[in-house]
């Protein structure tokens, strides 16, 4: 059984958004910043994808570079402990909200039928050495 983390938005980094097909856009994180649930271990999950089904967005211009601030709540409530704080993995069905905040200033926001997001075999998991 695969590992389950909390993604924590600020530290991630944004590499892409783009629809994979009519109706589903792909939020691809390079960087995820996470916590594994077992151990406590911070690190970083690389890559991470957001797949968002039924799916509308809109934002600011070209949505790449580190996480300032992120949230995705579902029916008007996070799906973690806090509204940055997303359990992996996922696949919830809802009213599906997800804002995302980068450091340059730009900000995202998908509207979405659905969320997935499965954490990938070429996904890999690299401990924070940070002091």
């Amino acid at each position: 059984m695969p590992a389950a983390y909390f993604l924590h938005w600020p530290d991630s980094e944004l590499a892409s958004l783009a629809e994979t097909m009519p109706g589903t856009l792909c939020l691809r994180l390079s960087a995820a910043a996470c916590r594994r649930t077992d151990d406590g271990q911070e690190g970083y999950l690389r890559p991470l994808e957001l797949l968002f089904e039924g799916a509308t967005w809109r934002g600011d211009g070209p949505a790449l570079g580190g996480v300032a601030h992120g949230t995705l709540l579902l029916d008007g409530q996070p799906l973690g402990p806090a509204a940055h704080v997303l359990p992996l993995p996922l696949d919830r069905r809802g009213l599906v909200v997800c804002h995302v905040r980068l450091i340059s200033g730009t900000v995202l926001q998908i509207e979405a039928a659905r969320v997935v997001v499965q954490i990938a075999d070429a996904a890999r998991f690299r401990e924070s050495h940070a002091c």
